[in-house]
């Protein structure tokens, strides 16, 4: 469940909350926040139009009562907002309207609750607004981390897991600014070294491992393999595609499931809405498919230019026979994906 936090920042809370750390809250609040709950902070003051902000967001991993009044959520994977996110949509309104129907009768948000639920499309919105984000790191979390750099080693070495290379690097950076380490003799961190293609999964073997990498594509939604497909069919000279002709691919993908009657998407998914815009799948595209994808160190992204393409190393050793192969095992990932 997706979910906002008022969290104020402009001024002393009441509350004993710790940013990033702890949310504190009354007993009348006890019903709307659960355990797994993404949430975004929210800012917000009545009085100042320019305190009326998102910057932040997380995961909800621990829910503690006090004692009958108060309650406390200990916040995990907590990352801070680069730009401030105002409330409000450029052609005015604010963001919290966007599909409100899928979590509220009303129009307008319950500005006064401290917590309250956030459609899928308006926590997209958010997000890719936000520009990028960054990891908050608290030496409390020290021990969660090694454990997540364990588990991603041994997805790379065990399960042959290549896009956990990237996982492993960032969470190594993530403990050493935890505990304060700092090493001088390297010029760059393992982040910009992979964010400049000093390191990267494209090796030698890279079309095999990007086929690797496909074959076992977890699947939250069916957003990223038919954004592949889209790249792949309808890329140009450069292996790259507009975001806006991407966002026409998935709008045309999704609405002949729904002439053929097929499964759509899970039911609060933006295509279930027969009105549905390209601005609000080109809005879901750049936060959730092209954001993981990117991550996996096989695609590239350039904000500045609007397009999603393959990584430079790839780009150079793909030909028809492996195209022709990531789109066979991109339509079994959907047969797969469809028929749970």
């Amino acid at each position: 469940m997706l979910v906002v936090l008022s969290q104020r920042i402009d001024i002393k809370s009441e509350y004993a909350d710790e940013l990033f750390t702890t949310y504190h809250y009354p007993s009348r609040y006890r019903n709307q926040l659960h355990v797994g709950d993404t949430y975004v902070y929210y800012q917000g003051n009545r009085h100042n139009r320019e305190q009326r902000y998102y910057f932040g967001t997380g995961v909800v991993a621990e829910i503690l009562a006090a004692d009958e009044e108060n309650y406390y959520a200990k916040l995990s994977n907590c990352k801070r907002f680069t730009k401030k996110v105002p409330i409000y949509l450029p052609d005015g309104g604010y963001i919290e309207q966007l599909a409100y129907e899928e979590v509220r009768k009303c129009v307008n948000p319950p500005w006064q609750s401290s917590i309250r639920p956030l459609s899928e499309q308006a926590f997209n919105y958010i997000l890719s607004h936000a520009c990028a984000t960054e990891d908050i790191i608290n030496t409390s979390s020290v021990d969660e981390l090694e454990e997540q750099l364990k588990k991603s080693i041994r997805s790379f070495y065990v399960e042959r897991d290549e896009a956990a290379i990237l996982d492993i690097g960032k969470t190594a950076v993530a403990i050493s600014k935890a505990l304060n380490i700092s090493d001088n003799s390297q010029p760059t961190t393992i982040e910009t070294q992979i964010e400049n293609h000093q390191l990267s999964p494209a090796s030698s073997n890279a079309v095999e491992e990007l086929i690797s990498y496909c074959a076992r594509m977890k699947m939250s939604y069916s957003y990223k393999p038919v954004l592949v497909m889209a790249l792949f069919e309808l890329h140009d000279k450069d292996w790259s595609l507009s975001i806006s002709r991407a966002a026409e691919y998935f709008k045309e993908f999704y609405w002949q499931r729904r002439v053929h009657n097929l499964p759509i998407e899970r039911k609060k998914c933006i295509y279930q809405n027969l009105s549905v815009t390209l601005e609000q799948i080109t809005t879901n595209l750049i936060a959730n498919p092209v954001k993981a994808l990117v991550a996996s160190g096989f695609f590239e992204y350039s904000s500045d230019r609007n397009l999603f393409s393959l990584s430079y190393d790839l780009k150079k050793k793909m030909n028809k026979k492996k195209s022709v192969e990531v789109l066979h095992i991109c339509r079994k990932n959907l047969e797969k994906y469809y028929s749970r």
